[in-house]
């Protein structure tokens, strides 16, 4: 067996060893983390922090940069996905008979958008506000749970968790400095160095 066999063969094992610790009366509150909308009064909870930090307008613009990035996020996440066309654990024939599957979809695998999507956005706020506030690391919380919802429902592979954390925070990281050069030009304003 190769290296890259070595590796999937264990994510595999992993994920059915991690899968395994979900049972019935907990499905509930899974499938509820695994729903962005449910996550809202935290993104709100962020536009407050943004409209605090900064002016109204600024605090809206960052938000609303935020999202782009998201989006953008996502249609990375996507592109990845169909070059690599690995299959979700809940359709992998060997894997798919071991797991408890709650849902299951038909779009690939690797990389996990949820992870990606919410990592980024975490670490962006995170990056934004931990000189501010010391409890901004609780913010990670957020994509932990949301992510470990999709090897709890049978969706993805550890290694996609971890990939899609990684792919992330290198896009927080850029767009953040983006964001800083945009308002500090369009709002002439220095308080983003």
């Amino acid at each position: 067996m190769g290296f890259i066999e070595t590796i999937i063969h264990a994510d595999e094992q992993l994920l059915i060893y991690l899968n395994h610790f979900g049972s019935e009366p907990y499905d509930v509150f899974w499938l509820q983390i695994t729903k962005p909308l449910n996550w809202l009064p935290l993104f709100l909870f962020w536009l407050f922090l943004l409209i605090k930090k900064f002016t109204w307008k600024q605090g809206l613009f960052m938000f609303l940069f935020i999202c782009i990035m998201a989006g953008l996020s996502d249609v990375l996440v996507n592109i990845i996905k169909h070059s690599f066309e690995r299959p979700r654990p809940c359709w992998q024939v060997g894997v798919m008979e071991q797991i408890r599957s709650l849902k299951c979809s038909k779009s690939f695998s690797f990389v996990s958008g949820h992870a990606t999507t919410s990592m980024a956005v975490t670490t962006f706020m995170y990056l934004l506000f931990k000189d501010k506030f010391k409890w901004t690391i609780l913010f990670y919380i957020y994509p932990l749970l949301f992510a470990y919802s999709r090897i709890y429902m049978g969706k993805h592979y550890p290694v996609d968790i971890l990939c899609g954390y990684v792919l992330g925070v290198l896009e927080a990281i850029l767009y953040l400095k983006l964001a800083k050069y945009l308002m500090n030009k369009w709002f002439d304003t220095n308080l983003l160095k």
